[in-house]
């Protein structure tokens, strides 16, 4: 643990960078950010399951804000080896990069979060990528503003999550009609039910986990690698975060069976009055059927009776989100580089990954034309 000292009398700074450190501040954390009252990478459970799983070769980064030695404010970060380009050591959220979801800072009041973004930009040897930060209450700004006064330079790109206003009837009218066919569909293979994993089956948790993983990986993330089963850290986080959430009473974990077969999985958690879609897969055997898309009908019409408000898709938008919503939460990727080595290392891999990533979706565009092309030869 590092001290360090703060502007205000009152407050005080610490830098802790061990787990046994981190394990120490739960129930501080949990009376700052209630798992119930916050998103879910703002809670204890999920910052303590990223940090354990990913621990080989992450060292903690946490910064702490006490407030008359009460706990205020945490910024859960980590140094780390990039996944990018020329791997450069960074500053990130714990799990950042790896899991790829939004994150914040934790922070009871807005001194404690001055402070906080002031600790921050006084990480001075690392470059910096604080990933996919939503854009709300001014904190993208206050970031940027404090960075430049530092004399970094920073860099931020787009990248929003859809989602559903649960208000009224969030379902397209014509999406009901195709979701009617696809259910006759798989009536016709046995009956079609629903089921979510409750605190009673606790003990079989494991098992349905490894069901539930196994249906992801039967389908396209299993071919091309993106698959929780084919990442040893990325498994554990889930299966740790799992039991926590499922203690906590807001662990989602649902099937939807045809006949005894399940044929498509849900990972999610409800907090902050909203369903977190955390991981999706389906059994492709099933796909006429849709099995996919009704499942997320049961659990969209589930959240609307538990009087939810909000429907989180997560992830990124893509075409099938686009059937069931166009509206997105915009979250915004922040990168400061420090005029030394590296942060020189760190712009070059940036744009290696900016370029790389350009020509993956010229490659894309290609493909799709061609396709197109040889349809419209077939139909003449």
């Amino acid at each position: 643990m590092i001290f360090v000292p703060s502007t205000g009398q009152s407050h005080s700074i610490e830098i802790i960078e061990d787990l046994d450190g981190l394990r120490g501040l739960q129930s501080e954390w949990d009376d700052v950010a209630p798992f119930s009252q916050v998103e879910p990478w703002q809670s204890y459970s999920w910052m303590e399951s990223a940090a354990t799983a990913y621990s080989r070769n992450h060292l903690l980064r946490i910064i702490t804000v006490r407030k008359n030695n009460r706990l205020t404010g945490v910024a859960p970060l980590v140094l780390k080896r990039s996944e990018q380009p020329l791997k450069p050591w960074r500053l990130d959220f714990i799990g950042g990069e790896e899991l790829k979801e939004p994150n914040r800072l934790i922070s009871k009041d807005p001194d404690s979060s001055n402070l906080l973004i002031d600790a921050i930009a006084a990480q001075g040897m690392y470059p910096l990528r604080l990933s996919r930060i939503p854009v709300q209450n001014g904190m993208i700004d206050a970031l940027q503003l404090k960075f430049k006064k530092a004399g970094w330079i920073t860099r931020m790109m787009s990248m929003p999550y859809p989602y559903i206003d649960l208000i009224g009837n969030p379902i397209k009218k014509s999406l009901r009609q195709d979701l009617r066919r696809a259910k006759r569909r798989a009536e016709k293979n046995g009956p079609v039910r629903l089921e979510v994993i409750s605190g009673a089956d606790s003990q079989n948790l494991l098992e349905h986990l490894q069901k539930g993983f196994r249906i992801e990986a039967s389908g396209w993330k299993g071919r091309n690698g993106t698959a929780i089963l084919a990442s040893g850290p990325r498994k554990k986080f889930f299966e740790r975060y799992a039991f926590r959430a499922l203690n906590q009473g807001n662990l989602r974990l649902s099937f939807l069976l045809i006949d005894t077969q399940p044929v498509a999985v849900h990972y999610a958690v409800e907090s902050l009055k909203s369903y977190w879609l955390l991981n999706i897969g389906f059994d492709e055997k099933y796909y006429e059927c849709s099995p996919g898309n009704l499942l997320l009908e049961e659990s969209i019409k589930i959240a609307g009776k538990d009087k939810l408000t909000r429907y989180n898709f997560l992830g990124k938008e893509e075409h099938w989100t686009r059937r069931w919503t166009t509206t997105v939460q915009d979250c915004l990727v922040l990168a400061a580089y420090r005029p030394n080595m590296h942060g020189l290392k760190a712009m070059l891999s940036d744009a290696l990954y900016v370029l790389k990533k350009k020509r993956k979706n010229r490659q894309a565009v290609a493909r799709s034309k061609e396709v197109k092309t040889r349809s419209d030869v077939l139909k003449n």
